[in-house]
């Protein structure tokens, strides 16, 4: 199984990516990080420092961009269905009453589509 995580270059999505590392150290699964840029990124980038990965014995795998999603969530669901996943880790921001009005919330629906878990946290 796999701690699912999801990645933007914001603190929120950093936020996830450390959240996701404790849950797969404590839960002894891999850690799987759904890329939500549309750049490739590295463990570097992702604020993994790979000797500490290698003393919590965690193996990360980042998952590019899907290139036929364009959907933010649709990328973290579509993760969750290709992989055996255990829970899903995102980050959130605060946003206005109109901003989630307008905006829609990817969280949202991640929450409630998702088959597994879901853990937000606040950057």
């Amino acid at each position: 199984m796999a701690i699912l995580a999801c990645y933007s270059n914001t603190d929120s999505g950093r936020a996830a990516i450390r959240r996701g590392l404790a849950e797969a150290h404590k839960s002894h699964d891999s850690l799987l990080v759904v890329n939500l840029e549309k750049e490739p990124v590295t463990e570097e980038q992702l604020g993994i420092d790979v000797n500490t990965l290698m003393d919590f014995g965690v193996p990360v795998r980042i998952l590019a961009h899907p290139a036929t999603v364009h959907d933010a969530a649709d990328a973290v669901l579509q993760a969750e269905q290709e992989h055996e996943v255990s829970m899903i880790v995102l980050g959130l921001r605060k946003r206005s009453r109109v901003g989630k009005l307008l905006m829609g919330s990817i969280a949202q629906r991640i929450l409630i589509e998702a088959d597994c878990p879901v853990l937000a946290v606040k950057s």
